[in-house]
């Protein structure tokens, strides 16, 4: 709504001043004003990548970021066979990547800052939403809001597809908006490229579309009967099954082809009550900012299924958007597995957006105080979790960086390595030892399966002992460590070992021992 503001004298009807005098000519303004969409966003998109940068590079990657550098640092030819045996759905996120690396490294902070990106235009859009759906302080309280989340650092801060899963799932529900605000051709177009773009990013987000079902049913419902008003209805509704389906059908293969690959997610734990009730600290990484968004959220959304008729449309999607992925998820988990708070991180910009209404509601008149207070002690209460998401205890991952570089100040020309343990310890070392510039050692028991040098896979030598014929110096690697140096390996490798070698040097690390064998 524009206001205007008079002071002084002004010209009046005829063009003069109110003293008679002539009003002089009107100059034009050479300078051009910001859109106002593109001054909403920008300060949480500004706020939300300096919080996601600082620290970025300072944790070591974890497991899922090395198959992240794994696939996209293959040549194209090798990474589309990688595909055909795991991680389909991931293959648009890999590409991307893979062109990212060519142009700017893998570093690891290198690998993070798309991700910072996606987070931070997930906080603009988010703003443009709230702007949509209530009102500019609205949409700017939610943006900067979700810049203080722990999980927004967290997985803006990962070389894994979750902020920019994020970032498609708002767009698609802000496109959305504009297309049944004015259900034209162009505007359906976008929203259906936005729906391709979630289901590109990450297949486990189309849940998200039940939101879409209620908005659109909703906005359908809100017509009258008049023929204006039915000529509308049928845009709406043909509108968005046209580029829904069309979404869906171009995603199809990438997403039933993954489906089918679906068993590399098995390690999901159950949905017993305990994981359950923890849920919400979970996904958002901090009890006390989760406790806050989503009470604030509930009452929000309580707040506007009180209100009449079409005020209640954007509870109706907020409510849909939080609440029924996760109690999908839930009820489906024997068949999908897909009950995990990173893999419902989409779920939490509705309860933000939700959270900054209900803020606004209360607040009135006195929201710039109230939300900064907000702010602050959302910020202050978080500020233990982001200082825990940005260091390897996050993830209680193994110290891969510091034994690596432990192996790499020590090894030898001709010294070989044996890893135990976790399956693809060897992806990690090969990641740590070339970005500090060591020689990789070659794996002496394990090898890719035939065919496949791509793989990140490894399967047994057959013979032991002729494998280990010709090193001098082995180097034990074991993520499992027991009492001794070779207590994580098979009898049959132990008893070679036992036999062959003496143990010359041993480290433990967080979750991990590097011993050194030389022959007798």
């Amino acid at each position: 709504m524009a206001i205007g503001i008079t002071t002084g004298a002004g010209p009046t009807p005829g063009g003069e001043l109110a003293d008679g005098a002539p009003a002089p000519a009107a100059k034009r303004s050479t300078v051009r004003t910001v859109p106002v969409p593109l001054r909403v966003a920008a300060v949480p998109f500004v706020v939300t990548l300096v919080v996601t940068l600082v620290g970025i590079g300072d944790r070591q990657l974890w497991r899922d970021e090395h198959a992240t550098w794994w696939a996209a640092s293959l040549s194209w030819a090798d990474l589309r066979h990688l595909v055909g045996t795991v991680d389909l759905v991931l293959f648009p996120y890999y590409v991307l990547m893979h062109v990212w690396i060519d142009v700017f490294g893998d570093s690891p902070a290198a690998l993070r800052v798309p991700s910072a990106l996606f987070m931070a235009v997930a906080a603009g859009l988010l703003a443009l939403l709230g702007r949509r759906l209530f009102d500019t302080p609205s949409g700017l309280v939610a943006g900067l809001l979700l810049a203080v989340v722990p999980a927004i650092s967290r997985y803006g801060q990962e070389a894994r597809p979750y902020a920019m899963t994020l970032a498609a799932t708002v767009a698609a529900a802000l496109l959305l908006l504009r297309a049944l605000e004015k259900p034209t051709p162009w505007r359906w177009a976008g929203y259906g490229l936005a729906v391709l773009w979630v289901a590109c990013s990450h297949a486990v987000a189309l849940m998200a579309l039940a939101a879409h079902l209620v908005a659109v049913a909703s906005a359908a419902a809100g017509a009258s009967t008049t023929a204006e008003t039915g000529a509308r209805r049928r845009r709406i509704l043909f509108g968005w099954a046209i580029a829904l389906g069309a979404a869906l059908v171009t995603a199809a293969p990438l997403v039933l082809v993954g489906m089918r690959q679906g068993g590399q997610i098995g390690w999901v734990p159950d949905p017993i009550w305990a994981r359950v009730e923890s849920f919400p600290a979970s996904m958002f990484m901090s009890g006390a900012v989760a406790g806050f968004i989503v009470v604030l959220g509930v009452v929000a959304l309580v707040l506007t299924r009180a209100a009449p008729g079409p005020d209640r449309r954007p509870g109706l999607l907020l409510a849909a958007w939080a609440v029924l992925p996760p109690v999908l998820a839930y009820y489906t988990f024997d068949a999908f597995g897909l009950f995990y708070p990173r893999y419902l991180l989409f779920t939490v910009p509705a309860w933000v957006l939700a959270a900054a209404w209900g803020l606004r509601r209360l607040a009135g008149r006195a929201l710039v105080p109230v939300a900064l207070a907000a702010l602050v002690a959302v910020g202050g209460a978080s500020l233990p979790a982001q200082r825990f998401v940005r260091s390897d205890a996050a993830q209680n991952e193994f110290a891969f960086a510091a034994a690596a570089r432990y192996l790499g100040d020590r090894e030898s020309p001709g010294d070989g390595v044996v890893y135990t343990g976790y399956p693809k310890t060897h992806r990690a070392f090969r990641y740590e030892l070339e970005q500090a510039g060591r020689p990789v050692p070659p794996e002496i028991l394990s090898e890719p399966p035939p065919g496949q040098p791509w793989s990140w896979q490894r399967i047994d030598r057959a013979d032991p002992a002729a494998a280990l014929a010709g090193y001098r110096r082995v180097w034990l690697v074991s993520t499992d460590p027991g009492k001794d140096a070779l207590s994580g390996v098979s009898p049959a490798v132990r008893a070679v070992l036992a036999d062959r070698y003496t143990v010359a040097d041993t480290r433990t690390f967080h979750r991990m021992r590097v011993s050194l064998l030389i022959a007798e």
